[in-house]
C-alpha cells in the first residue's frame, strides 16, 4: 500500500515538473523581438491631439511642434532612450484585440489616453507603436504594432519613455565653456556699478586682478575666484519662455564672460522677490540663444556675488 502511495506522488510530481516547463517553453516561444533596421531620421510623437516631431539634422536632433518646424535642441539622453525602444520592441505575450471600445478602454487605447509613435526612414513610415497603459509592477506595457489591432504586452514603460511633451524633450543649455579658458568676467549692474575679475598666465603662475569703480579692491583670494569662474563654464534654463516672448520683471545686469577668444553674455531680471518661505525668481536672455528662459535662484546667485567676498 506505501509503495503505490510513493508510486502515485513521485508520478505526480513528475506530471508537475513536466507542466512547468512547458509553461516556460510556451512563455519562451511566445517572446520576440520586432526590429527596424533602417537609419531614422524622423519620430513624431502624437497624444491628446498635440503632435512632437523629432527631425535629423546632420549629427543631431531637433524638436519642434511640427516636421518642418523642429527647431530646437534637445537632450542627448532623452533622444537615446526613445530611439532605441523605437528601433527594438520587446513582446512578451499576445493579450488581446482591441477591435472592441471596451478593449480600448480596458488597455488606455482610446484616442484620449494613447501615444502614437510613428517613425520614418527617408520619408517612409517604417514602425508605428500605439501604446496604452503600463502593467501593474510598472515594467511592461501594453501596445499595438504598426496598423494591426492585435494588443501585446511589450517589455518596458513605454507609456513613460514615449509620453514626453516638447519640454522634456529640449535642451535646457544655454552654453558650455572650457572653466579653464575662462579669463574675465565683467558685471554691469543696473545701478551704474561696474566690476570686472581677470586672469592671466598659467597653472602656478596665475594672476588674478580686480578692478571696477563703485567697488571695494584688495588682494583676491584665488581660491575663492577660481571656484566663482567655474560656475561659469555651464549655464542652463530652468525653463524655456514662449519663443516670442521678451524678459519681464526688474533689470539687474548684465554679465559678459571671456572664454577662449570669445565673449558670451546674459541680462538678468528678477520677476519675483523672495522671502523667508520662496526663493527669489529670475528670467534672462543671453547672446547664446534666441529665446528668453527662467533661470534658478542657485543658478542666478552667481551673477549677483558681491566682489568683496572674492577678496582674502
Amino acid at each position: 500500500m506505501q509503495k503505490r502511495k510513493l508510486i502515485l506522488l513521485c508520478s505526480c510530481a513528475l506530471l508537475l515538473l513536466v507542466c512547468i516547463a512547458q509553461a516556460i517553453t510556451k512563455n519562451k516561444n511566445n517572446v520576440k523581438l520586432y526590429t527596424v533596421k533602417e537609419e531614422l531620421d524622423s519620430v513624431c510623437l502624437e497624444a491628446n491631439g498635440e503632435a512632437v516631431w523629432l527631425v535629423k539634422n546632420g549629427d543631431k536632433w531637433l524638436a519642434g511642434r511640427a516636421e518642418n518646424d523642429a527647431k530646437y535642441e534637445t537632450t542627448q539622453s532623452a533622444i537615446d532612450s526613445l530611439l532605441g525602444a523605437v528601433k527594438s520592441v520587446k513582446v512578451l505575450d499576445k493579450v488581446g484585440n482591441a477591435s472592441s471600445e471596451a478593449s480600448q478602454i480596458r488597455y488606455d487605447l482610446t484616442d484620449a489616453k494613447k501615444i502614437t509613435v510613428t517613425a520614418f526612414a527617408g520619408g517612409k513610415e517604417v514602425r508605428k507603436i500605439t501604446v496604452g497603459k503600463s502593467s501593474a509592477t510598472g515594467s511592461q506595457g501594453y501596445i499595438m504594432l504598426d496598423n494591426g489591432s492585435d494588443v501585446f504586452l511589450a517589455s518596458g514603460n513605454l507609456s513613460n519613455t514615449f509620453g514626453k511633451t516638447l519640454d522634456d524633450l529640449r535642451s535646457r543649455s544655454v552654453w558650455t565653456l572650457d572653466k579653464n579658458m575662462i579669463g574675465g568676467v565683467t558685471i554691469r549692474k543696473a545701478d551704474g556699478t561696474e566690476w570686472k575679475l581677470s586672469r592671466t598666465g598659467q597653472s602656478e603662475n596665475i594672476e588674478w586682478k580686480l578692478d571696477g569703480h563703485g567697488i571695494v579692491t584688495g588682494e583676491v583670494d584665488s581660491q575663492k575666484a577660481e571656484n566663482w569662474f567655474a560656475e561659469f563654464a555651464n549655464l542652463s534654463a530652468s525653463s524655456w519662455y514662449d519663443d516670442s516672448a521678451s524678459p519681464d520683471g526688474k533689470y539687474l545686469l548684465t554679465c559678459e564672460v571671456e572664454a577662449g577668444g570669445k565673449t558670451v553674455a546674459i541680462d538678468l531680471f528678477q520677476t519675483k522677490e523672495g522671502n523667508d518661505d520662496e526663493a527669489a525668481e529670475y528670467c534672462a536672455s543671453s547672446t547664446e540663444s534666441p529665446y528668453t528662459f527662467a533661470l534658478a535662484s542657485y543658478s542666478a546667485n552667481k551673477f549677483l556675488k558681491n566682489p568683496d567676498e572674492l577678496l582674502k
